[in-house]
């Protein structure tokens, strides 16, 4: 791609984000720069967008339909599917296609009244992880309380627990179940849905790395680095698949190039949700605690 060739200090500049709070660098052609300053962007034809304070959300983002096959599932149907591609950064979105977070909060927030979202991911976050500024993230949580409030539906997630597990996603996963208290704490409230997730701890995943140190001692890992551990990145609700690139972290949507998939196809939605079930159901899935409950289901 062209824009991977480009000459980093060239064609970024330093902006001052009022959406997240913190100074940080964007591609010359963002519409965070002023639109006389912008440079011309390398990119395909996109739509100009004026000088804005934050993202702006596609009201509706470029769809495709195509005929997909489904192998593994007894479906002859190939008729054409409303189906999209997403990006991170929002950058690469060339004016068209939703950004990659729009589309993770649409996913979620397409599941029909009492219905399901299953999420799978490695890591969830819901701040920065490698910025100087730390950015609070709350996009997924929001949209995830916001239908379990208002569609009565229930919230599945599942994240990874494995050698490189950040420690601070525990405190955030809790505050998140936190949802089911509030959901029914007044009885004004007519609030019927729920959040659950479970850590998925493949065994073995604190024996991996390398097999000795630099002076030769062994270290008695017996599995390669970076294994032993479920790579899912998806969402899938009663209607909608959305297959992601990104973990669910902040830098991930703004920092990082990436490219997700979805579809509305029914074979593919209803794949995708007996692949979450059967992670969800197996003996490595372990429950998250709420808060006030005790430590990390892990912890010991």
């Amino acid at each position: 791609m062209e824009a991977a060739s480009l000459n980093s200090t060239a064609h970024t500049t330093t902006v001052s984000d009022q959406q997240w709070q913190i100074n940080r660098q964007v591609p010359c052609w963002s519409h965070f720069v002023e639109y006389k300053a912008r440079c011309s962007s390398p990119l395909p034809g996109s739509v100009e967008t004026h000088h804005v304070a934050g993202y702006p959300i596609l009201s509706d983002p470029y769809m495709f339909k195509l005929p997909l096959q489904t192998p593994g599932c007894n479906d002859s149907n190939l008729q054409p599917q409303s189906t999209y591609l997403s990006f991170a950064p929002p950058e690469l979105s060339f004016g068209r296609y939703q950004a990659d977070e729009q589309a993770w909060i649409e996913t979620i927030k397409s599941v029909g009244i009492g219905g399901t979202v299953r999420i799978s991911t490695m890591d969830w976050l819901g701040q920065s992880q490698y910025l100087k500024q730390t950015v609070y993230w709350a996009s997924l949580s929001s949209a995830i309380s916001e239908v379990v409030f208002s569609k009565k539906a229930t919230v599945k997630i599942l994240v990874a627990y494995w050698a490189h597990f950040i420690n601070s996603t525990d405190p955030y996963l809790k505050s998140l179940l936190y949802s089911n208290v509030l959901c029914s704490s007044s009885k004004y409230n007519h609030c019927a849905g729920k959040v659950e997730i479970k850590y998925y701890i493949v065994p073995g995943f604190n024996l991996t790395g390398p097999a000795a140190t630099a002076s030769g001692t062994d270290t008695g890992n017996i599995y390669p680095g970076y294994t032993r551990v479920n790579h899912g990145k998806y969402a899938v609700s009663d209607v909608r698949a959305h297959v992601g690139t990104s973990n669910l972290i902040w830098d991930y949507f703004y920092t990082t190039a990436g490219v997700s998939f979805g579809t509305y196809k029914p074979a593919i939605v209803y794949q995708l949700q007996e692949v979450f079930d059967a992670d969800w159901d197996s003996p490595y899935a372990v429950p998250v605690e709420e808060l006030g409950e005790g430590g990390s289901a892990c912890s010991s």
